[in-house]
């Protein structure tokens, strides 16, 4: 069962109504923010910066790999002591692989895999926390990226999973939902 505290029933970073921002009713839970410390660095804060500081990437709708490179960097300077890499592929010296269904209704099946951000160090099984990041303006839903972070945890040991998806493509940006997984 994800990790969740209510930020605001109806209110982004911003303070405006993310039904407002995406022209959708919220669904409940999905504006959800868990206060997990990792490292004993409460995430919520870095994710309200990143925001101010990449507004305009944001809003120009940029790549999610543009996006997932931002927040690394902006993730490694309070993890020091940690790799932080963007669509970082390797399990010791194999690619990394993880067992997940991409669908709610399809099978569950070994895949290649390369998640967005990991906290981690590097040829070691200490593996503190995946990241998968998703835009707004992608129509894609959450299912694939929540399955395969349980996997992280599940089938890697990552000790944390996160899923966000920003707020982009317009002047109104923050964070539409994520989790902990």
């Amino acid at each position: 069962m994800p990790n969740k505290r209510l930020l605001s029933p109806l209110r982004g970073w911003d303070g405006l109504s993310a039904a407002a921002r995406l022209q959708v009713r919220p669904k409940a839970g999905r504006y959800a923010l868990s206060k997990v410390l990792i490292q004993d660095i409460d995430l919520e804060p870095l994710l309200h910066e990143f925001v101010t500081e990449q507004h305009q990437l944001l809003a120009n709708d940029s790549s999610e790999q543009a996006i997932s490179h931002q927040l690394a960097m902006k993730l490694a300077g309070a993890f020091s002591g940690w790799h932080v890499d963007c669509e970082y592929n390797r399990d010791m010296e194999k690619i990394k692989r993880l067992i997940y269904a991409i669908s709610p209704d399809g099978s569950v099946s070994e895949r290649n895999v390369v998640p967005d951000i990991i906290i981690h160090r590097r040829m070691t099984n200490d593996n503190l926390i995946a990241i998968e990041v998703k835009k707004s303006t992608n129509q894609e839903q959450s299912f694939k990226d929540l399955s395969k972070l349980k996997a992280f945890r599940e089938q890697l040991g990552y000790q944390h999973t996160l899923f966000v998806r920003f707020l982009t493509g317009s002047e109104s940006t923050g964070i539409a939902e994520h989790e902990f997984v």
